[in-house]
């Protein structure tokens, strides 16, 4: 192997063992600060900057929570219910209960109707077990229930004719 082989052999070993550890000491290198900071106007800005951070944190827990405390209208069969979103999988949960009482009070009502030699027009419950009609929700249960209510009055007047 010639002289130069070996050099630039030589120099390509040390570049690659030696300066690598450097490289990610330099990929941690901070910006640049405001030119004047020293001392304690540096642990100021800092600190500021860490106030930001707790401060933004707070404002999304207290969005989240509001959220959470928010109320929407479900719909079960053929009722509608006013749930908290924070109760809205436990309604999920007891929905098709409530929903196979529905049809079996209908197919009585339709089993009664036919003995007694009655026509019977009422349709049967959808076959939607459960559905979230709001999307953002109600920030009071008032607001809510009177949004149901509407709902409930607007589906009775459908299914009457």
């Amino acid at each position: 192997m010639s002289p130069i082989a070996r050099a630039l052999t030589t120099l390509t070993v040390l570049i690659l063992f030696v300066a690598a550890p450097f490289s990610s000491v330099m990929a941690q290198v901070r910006p640049p600060l405001p030119p004047g900071v020293k001392g304690k106007d540096l642990e100021k800005l800092r600190r500021q900057i860490n106030n930001n951070n707790d401060r933004r944190k707070q404002e999304y827990e207290k969005k989240k929570k509001e959220e959470e405390e928010r109320y929407h209208i479900v719909q079960i069969g053929l009722k509608f219910e006013v749930v908290q979103k924070k109760k809205l999988s436990s309604a999920r949960k007891s929905a098709p209960k409530k929903y196979k009482a529905q049809v079996a009070q209908y197919e009585k009502a339709r089993k009664a109707a036919e003995k007694k030699g009655r026509e019977f027009k009422t349709p049967k419950p959808p076959s939607s077990v459960f559905k979230v009609l709001s999307n953002k929700g109600y920030k009071t249960q008032k607001e809510a229930r009177a949004n149901a209510q509407r709902l409930q009055r607007k589906l009775a007047s459908k299914r009457k004719q």
